[in-house]
């Protein structure tokens, strides 16, 4: 870890680097700690109340409030902002895919535009018991400090992938993945929900699958992608 982590923290504010996290507040950082993320360390507001975890061994420098205003989105990190690193195993498609139960479900969303979009999902992903959601490099990140605050740390806790399309669709296939793809113009199909390893693939609501994912999904579903799911998660079931 580097050990001149607040720099690191002042560069990611300014220009996000898929490698770091900026971490918006204290649930945010707590969060990343339940879910046993490297956190590099803490700055705070002179004046923030949080109790540090004695357990966590987390280096905590605090600035003037005027200072951390000009780093991140005050409103949501509230004096209170960290640095974390993105896990190594954020790129193994593959062996997630494989890891994957007989009636398990993954979701993919190969390119949304939206970060809030991509947080929601992961967040819906997790409640309806999903095993992991994979993201195109082509997509929002859901490191994103506007995706973790729309994932309420859901990120933290489910198994997140990130890779090239390509990459994502070959793990997949080679695991036996069946593919729903869900996209905002498609017409009613009729469709009934799979048996097996599935995943279901979310469009972006205003360009929706594109035509390398369209092809590649064994079917498309009827509804909104939240019905989608919840009605892919209850087979899974």
């Amino acid at each position: 870890m580097n050990s001149d982590w607040q720099t690191l923290l002042q560069a990611q504010a300014a220009r996000p680097d898929d490698a770091w996290v900026l971490l918006e507040g204290q649930a945010t950082v707590e969060a990343a700690l339940a879910g046993w993320w490297e956190v590099a360390g803490v700055l705070l507001e002179d004046d923030h109340p949080w109790e540090i975890p004695a357990w966590s061994g987390l280096e905590v420098r605090r600035r003037p409030a005027q200072e951390l205003r000009q780093l991140g989105e005050p409103s949501r990190h509230r004096g209170l902002l960290g640095l974390a690193k993105v896990p190594a195993e954020t790129q193994e498609v593959a062996a997630l895919a494989k890891s994957l139960a007989g009636g398990g479900l993954l979701v993919v969303c190969p390119r949304l535009s939206d970060p809030g979009l991509a947080g929601a999902v992961t967040r819906h992903a997790e409640a309806c018991g999903a095993a992991g959601i994979l993201f195109g490099r082509e997509s929002a990140s859901p490191f994103d400090p506007r995706a973790i605050a729309a994932s309420a740390g859901a990120v933290f806790r489910l198994p997140v992938r990130v890779a090239d399309g390509g990459v994502i669709l070959r793990g997949l296939k080679a695991a036996g993945v069946d593919l729903t793809g869900w996209e905002a113009s498609a017409a009613p199909t009729g469709w009934h929900p799979p048996a097996g390893r599935r995943a279901l693939v979310v469009g972006d609501p205003g360009h929706g699958l594109g035509p390398f994912w369209r092809a590649a999904c064994d079917r498309h579903g009827d509804g909104d992608w939240p019905q989608l799911l919840t009605s892919l998660a209850a087979e899974a079931g």
